[in-house]
C-alpha cells in the first residue's frame, strides 16, 4: 500500500463504549427518577429535624446523579465525535488513494 496509512481507530470498540456510557446515563436517570418518586411519598407527612437532614442528603444525591449522568453523556459524545473525525480522515485517505491510482484498461479498452 502506498501513500498514507489507514487511520488507527477501533470503530466497534468506540461504538460499544459510547453505547455503554449512554446506557449507564439512562440507568442513572431512571434511578434518580425512582428515588425522587419514592422520596416524595416518604416525605409526605414526615416533619422534624431528621426529615430535613434526610431531604438535604437526598437532594445532594440527586445533584450528584445528574452530574454523573451528564459526564457519561459528555464522554459518549466525545467518543462519537472522535469516531466521526477518524471516519472523515479515513474517507480522505481512501479518496486520495483512489485519485492517485492509474486508470485500469480492460480488454485493451482505453
Amino acid at each position: 500500500m502506498s501513500g498514507r496509512s489507514d487511520v488507527w481507530w477501533d470503530w466497534n470498540a468506540a461504538d460499544e463504549a459510547s453505547g455503554a456510557l449512554r446506557r449507564i446515563a439512562s440507568a442513572i436517570d431512571a434511578a434518580a427518577r425512582q428515588r425522587a418518586s419514592t422520596a416524595s411519598a416518604l416525605l409526605t407527612g414526615w416533619e422534624g429535624p431528621r426529615q430535613r437532614e434526610w431531604a438535604a442528603r437526598h437532594a445532594a444525591l440527586q445533584v450528584e446523579a445528574i452530574r454523573l449522568r451528564e459526564q457519561c453523556l459528555h464522554a459518549a459524545n466525545a467518543i462519537a465525535q472522535a469516531s466521526a473525525r477518524a471516519r472523515a480522515e479515513q474517507d480522505r485517505i481512501n479518496y486520495e488513494r483512489q485519485a492517485t491510482q492509474p486508470a485500469t484498461n480492460y480488454a485493451g479498452q482505453p
